[in-house]
């Protein structure tokens, strides 16, 4: 069943990043939804840059617009890049609070037992 034009811009412009849903993930989405717009009435692509910053949580949106990409392509190449090297952080992050966290108890135990 074909969509009305104006039901896909309405979609096109809900489109967020949900609460857990990979970088890839959404960019499929936003390219299907995006891809589906008719010609003559789909955005520029200047547009569709500024619109796909929109989809992401702030930090995110501000590592794609410091890489500064001028295509949509390359933006969405750099979204899954950032997204990659941001879990990469968060999972550093994680094995650093549990080793300083077993380092703490250690202490703490060596204290008790001196």
């Amino acid at each position: 069943m074909k969509k009305n034009p104006l039901q896909i811009l309405a979609e096109y412009d809900a489109l967020k990043r949900n609460l857990g849903e990979y970088v890839q993930e959404f960019t499929a989405n936003f390219n299907k939804v995006y891809n589906s717009i008719p010609y003559k009435i789909k955005p520029p692509p200047e547009l569709d840059l500024l619109h796909y910053y929109d989809g992401f949580d702030a930090e995110l949106s501000y590592q794609l617009r410091e890489r500064n990409p001028t295509t949509l392509e390359a933006m969405q190449s750099n979204a899954i890049q950032v997204e990659a090297n941001l879990l990469e952080k968060e999972e550093r992050m994680n094995t650093e609070r549990r080793v300083g966290f077993k380092v703490v108890l250690k202490k703490n135990h060596l204290h008790l037992l001196t």
